[in-house]
């Protein structure tokens, strides 16, 4: 932490009234001003030190060196490879908020910053193909996630895609690389197979009458010999049992919401990798098929018993409002909400012309509704504090469930608007918490997702002037600028904030966030089969250099890469 007597030449948060929050807050700020220097006062041997660990392009420029290197935090000194007794660095004035609107940023210079994409796909790569450490046992119950977090972040770095100058009919799938991707993938597919639990379900018979889905279970079911029929006590009701589950935390644990959603995501990103070009690509020519063709008959296979096992965790609450456990017995919050509203989404069990679609009932997007604050936020559950996870995790599902309306969007878009801080450009999760890499994407893309359905329902978008096609409701250069100068680690992955250590979380949301960031907003949502994908093309204003920056789109009411969804919406 540096002295109270050091400044910084720039627009830092005033408080009327000093306390502890704005003690840390002030703290926070010293932490990150350092990385907001300016590149032109930098001595050509701290260039060169940039330009060798990814930050910057090969391109040499005359920089003055008569200009004296000014004072960094040893965060920063470390990086740029100086000493940090040296003057203090003067702030980027271009990309201030009040300027940055006016601005052209992300122009080719030698001076754009680059997002290190290298170093972060060894990275992650690494983490899905070698052995973790023994630290790593606190996370034995977050094999999916852990899964989905390094998947969707190298997917966002394109690291599947084929190669845009080499052909895979020119013997691309011999490439030793080519063959350890598709390795991995089979790989995690074979894990998340054994992540999944079965588990005993009752129901009713005239439940399972009445229920499409749950009848054509039951009929598989009994071809299998696993029919099993009972009553109760007075010998009424009759009950059927049927063999339901979900995927847990590791293999032969017990079924959770939570792991579900992490493994049905990344299962619908691999069958997007090996079967989502079958229409343009010859099966033989794409060496992730084999890969592909697992996912697809893993989410065939489980897809139902998936979906029975999600009806087992309603709760009601106060008799018209439907709320769902995380696991049997387990809390109730609108994480589950979402969690089981998004794989059933993917996998086509939300359908909307089913008579009785439990799903799918207006009582869910009460108990959601019932979750907003007097801030305009979300809490997990009634009478909690807004959160910018759970504050996702609620619109999302309204916004699966087409019932954005039935909150108080106004005072929703303000609460999430207001999270952006000002001095360094990324999002906090609450009301006078500190800036975090991973609520890039848990606010940014709750906004990108509130402005989406404001620009589909034109008398909310005149009622509060949302945002329009020249871009989001909140400032994304800023964003950018935050993630690739304080979030990012030169040596792969990304963090919270620059004292913080990086990991595979904050990595999957910084670069979730950079994406929706980077990308403007559709024009439709949910995506269809009938997609061309033109949307993908169309970008926001960028910072740095945009000519390496640039991820692939995410879906933010999905949190997979548009291409992805498509496809899962394609294929049922």
């Amino acid at each position: 932490t540096m002295s109270s007597t050091t400044s910084y030449p720039n627009n830092r948060t005033k408080h009327i009234i000093e306390s502890k929050s704005t003690e840390a807050q002030q703290d926070t700020e010293y932490e990150c001003a350092p990385f907001f220097v300016d590149l032109k006062s930098l001595s050509e041997s701290q260039l060169d030190h940039l330009r060798s660990v990814g930050l910057l392009g090969g391109l040499c420029v005359e920089v003055d060196d008569s200009i004296p290197p000014q004072g960094l935090s040893s965060k920063a000194a470390k990086l740029l490879g100086v000493d940090e007794t040296q003057p203090r660095v003067e702030l980027l004035e271009e990309i201030h908020p009040s300027s940055a609107k006016n601005k052209v940023v992300g122009v080719q210079d030698p001076y754009a910053i680059r997002l290190v994409r290298s170093a972060h796909i060894n990275y992650l790569s690494n983490a899905l193909s070698e052995p973790l450490s023994r630290g790593f046992i606190s996370l034995d119950a977050s094999h999916p996630w852990m899964i989905y977090w390094c998947l969707h972040s190298l997917d966002l770095l394109q690291h599947f895609d084929p190669p845009s100058d080499t052909s895979l009919d020119s013997g691309g799938i011999n490439d030793l690389e080519t063959l350890q991707k598709s390795q991995l993938l089979k790989r995690i597919v074979s894990t998340l197979k054994h992540c999944w639990t079965d588990v005993p379900l009752q129901f009713d018979i005239d439940d399972v009458k009445e229920n499409t889905k749950l009848s054509q279970l039951h009929k598989i079911q009994q071809q299998q010999g696993e029919d099993i029929s009972s009553t109760d006590a007075e010998g009424t009701n009759e009950k059927i049992e049927i063999i339901g589950g979900g995927f847990g935390g590791g293999p032969q644990q017990m079924p959770h919401c939570a792991p579900t959603y992490a493994a049905v995501l990344s299962l619908c990103i691999i069958a997007s990798i090996g079967c989502g070009q079958e229409d343009t690509m010859n099966k033989s020519h794409n060496p992730y098929h084999e890969a592909g063709k697992l996912a697809m008959e893993l989410l065939n296979e489980k897809r139902l018993p998936m979906y029975a096992f999600f009806l087992t965790l309603r709760e009601h609450e106060d008799g018209e409002r439907i709320a769902f456990r995380m696991h049997h017995d387990g809390e109730i919050d609108v994480r589950a909400t979402y969690c089981i509203l998004t794989p059933c989404h993917l996998l086509g069990l939300l359908d909307k012309e089913e008579e009785k679609n439990h799903l799918l009932s207006p009582s869910i997007a009460r108990y959601i509704a019932s979750c907003q604050t007097f801030e305009g936020g979300f809490g997990a559950e009634p009478f909690n504090e807004a959160h910018g996870g759970y504050t996702f995790c609620a619109l999302a599902a309204l916004r699966i469930l087409g019932l954005v309306s039935m909150i108080n969007v106004e005072m929703l878009r303000s609460w999430l608007v207001r999270r952006q801080l000002e001095f360094e450009g990324g999002f906090c999760g609450r009301t006078n918490k500190l800036v975090d890499g991973c609520y890039s994407f848990w606010q940014g893309g709750a906004i990108a997702v509130l402005d989406g359905w404001y620009n589909e329902n034109d008398a909310a978008c005149e009622k509060v002037g949302a945002a329009d096609d020249e871009g989001l409701s909140f400032d994304e250069v800023m964003l950018q600028r935050y993630i690739l100068l304080c979030a990012q680690d030169v040596n792969g992955g990304l963090r919270d904030k620059p004292s913080k250590p990086k990991d595979f979380y904050h990595s999957c949301y910084n670069l979730s966030g950079l994406s929706v960031s980077q990308h403007a907003l559709s024009s439709s949502w949910p995506p269809t089969s009938s997609d061309t994908g033109e949307d993908d093309k169309n970008l926001n204003r960028l910072f740095g250099d945009s000519s390496f920056n640039i991820l692939a789109r995410t879906d933010p009411v999905l949190n997979i890469r548009t291409d992805r969804a498509r496809h899962a919406a394609k294929q049922f």
